[in-house]
């Protein structure tokens, strides 16, 4: 608050009908203070003349609100600032000045009272008589002052928490999004590549391809989804994956251990991977190739390790150049934001393979 220019702060402050709390607090506070002083006897003091104990009593509520108020516009935002010394002085000159106005006015009324005692009229008498009359009224307002405060910072915290989940909502959205047309434009790709050959397996290809598009489009709009769903759909890629590549070329190996009924998973999460796996453990200049992919499921967590081979003389190839450009990216990006301090995921590029890691917690 120390850098808010002062018409923010007061907007800040009472802004937002905030001001009504305020009249809300004096009108009690005020009415209380007025009762018990009118009860005790001591708005019709015998010894006072008349409007005297209205003239204390209206000077002590003045006096009060300049110092609550002084407090709040002045003081509060020095709390902010580097040196805290000057807010712990600052707040202490402002008690014991509106202390000693106080005082001091009501000296002066009571000066002109005929027939007090002296003792009445001094200062140090007068100071010990209103002391805590002056402090309680201003300890309920600081009280009240950072119940409002609190207040409001809780309100803020649960916006910007509810600002956050949106935008993580929306930025996985997005992520997400990004990865179906990634997918088909690789997979339109194979299925181009193959019709120019005229291959008998085109037909079959967009039939898996279809399947694949209806569970992307329909299926993966859902936060979570059955990992025995996720599961067809990866098998129907590495189905598609097989259609386009030579058995004797390329060898795909896939073992499921654990059981998968009840589990769940966020959308598309498999499908970078093993694409990544197709791109560099597939091509026809490596001469024989392989994929292998081992899941193990288990009741709090599930792990996959996925393995493809690579030419050895890309010895000494930086891993960026397996990593799959935008597709890894994003895939990582959707673990942070899905899986915050819940997966681990690790990539490693040996000597003859590169490989995927990746543990999540349920």
């Amino acid at each position: 608050m120390a850098n808010i220019p002062g018409k923010q702060h007061l907007i800040k402050s009472i802004g937002n009908y905030k001001w009504v709390l305020h009249l809300f607090f004096w009108t009690i506070l005020l009415s209380i203070s007025y009762l018990q002083m009118r009860n005790a006897g001591s708005l019709e003091h015998p010894k006072y003349m008349a409007n005297t104990n209205t003239s204390i009593y209206l000077t002590k509520v003045v006096l009060l609100l300049i110092l609550c108020y002084a407090f709040q516009f002045a003081i509060v935002p020095l709390y902010k600032s580097k040196n805290k010394l000057i807010f712990w002085l600052a707040f202490l000159c402002l008690l014991l000045i509106v202390f000693l106005a106080r005082v001091l006015l009501i000296k002066l009324i009571l000066s002109s009272q005929p027939g007090l005692d002296a003792q009445a009229q001094q200062f140090s008498y007068i100071s010990y008589r209103t002391l805590s009359a002056f402090l309680f009224p201003f300890i309920f307002f600081i009280a009240f002052y950072y119940f409002v405060d609190i207040y409001d910072q809780q309100k803020e915290i649960q916006r910007l928490i509810q600002f956050k989940t949106q935008k993580i909502t929306l930025e996985s959205t997005f992520l997400k999004s990004q990865i179906n047309p990634h997918f088909l434009f690789n997979t339109l790709n194979n299925i181009y590549a193959l019709s120019l050959k005229k291959s008998p397996q085109t037909p079959a290809i967009i039939d898996k391809l279809e399947s694949l598009l209806h569970y992307m489009l329909y299926d993966c709009k859902a936060d979570l989804v059955p990992l025995k769903n996720e599961f067809t759909f990866t098998n129907s890629y590495i189905t598609l994956e097989k259609l386009r590549h030579k058995e004797d070329q390329c060898t795909v190996t896939v073992n499921i251990k654990g059981n998968i009924n009840g589990k769940m998973i966020a959308p598309l999460l498999l499908i970078n991977f093993l694409e990544n796996a197709f791109k560099h453990g597939t091509k026809t200049s490596f001469g024989k190739s392989w994929i292998n992919l081992d899941i193990d499921v288990q009741d709090k967590y599930i792990h996959f390790k996925l393995q493809n081979s690579k030419p050895l003389n890309t010895i000494g190839q930086a891993i960026s150049d397996y990593q799959g450009g935008i597709g890894l990216k994003n895939v990582r990006r959707r673990l942070e934001i899905l899986y915050p301090d819940k997966h681990t995921l690790f990539m490693h590029s040996l000597k003859d393979r590169f490989e995927i890691d990746l543990t999540i917690n349920f």
